[in-house]
């Protein structure tokens, strides 16, 4: 009876003590990033080659371990370039002389895995790698002046990788700053286009929410 007593008291202590340490062992953070796009590749061929101010990367990540950490991943990216004015044929018998625009944005959801080679207790700059892959929203929108001459919505697969490195801030470490890079592959296929390829460049901060 007595060791069934103990043993029962074990797994109490065991469900309501070490638990709860464990759970501050794998925090779960949020981190918002404002994002730079640089297109590269077959994008960059008459399609849209100018930079992309115009994003952010948001993202949640739960700790496996000191070392490892997944999450799930998100974001935007507005890419827009205006060609000069020109004639253009809008079908076999007609042509318009205009300024083309190009228009597109970006939203991907993705799966991301993470190895951090120092730990906390090390250093309060922590650098990292990263991997990524997940589908890719792309909504292009092309005008000839302010008339939409083609506009499509497709779902593409996208994979990235990247690296970085965090500072933590505050006496407790529960937040934050960040910065990093990334190269991101994106097949496309569509209007002479075979791909969205493009590097990136962001910054941000990050909260701990367990």
């Amino acid at each position: 009876m007595k060791t069934r007593v103990s043993i029962l008291v074990i797994l109490a202590m065991v469900t309501f003590g070490i638990a709860p340490v464990k759970a501050q062992d794998h925090p779960v953070k949020f981190h918002l990033d404002y994002n730079f796009s640089f297109p590269v590749g077959s994008m960059t061929s008459g399609f849209i080659s100018n930079t992309s101010s115009r994003g952010f990367l948001g993202s949640v990540t739960y700790d496996l371990t000191p070392h490892w950490t997944i999450g799930g991943q998100f974001g935007f990216q507005d890419y827009y370039q205006k060609y000069p004015r020109r004639v253009y044929n809008t079908d076999k018998t007609q042509q318009i002389s205009a300024v083309m625009s190009n228009s597109l944005q970006t939203i991907p959801v993705m799966a991301r895995v993470e190895y951090q080679p120092l730990l906390s207790s090390q250093s309060r700059v922590l650098p990292y790698v990263s991997l990524a892959t997940g589908i890719n929203l792309v909504s292009y929108n092309q005008y000839l002046g302010v008339f939409s001459n083609q506009q499509q919505s497709t779902l593409n697969f996208r994979a990235q990788a990247g690296l970085g490195a965090r500072m933590s801030l505050g006496k407790t470490g529960k937040w934050g700053i960040e910065a990093g890079g990334s190269y991101v592959v994106s097949p496309y296929n569509k209007f002479g286009v075979k791909d969205l390829n493009n590097l990136n460049a962001h910054a941000g901060t990050y909260l701990r929410l367990q």
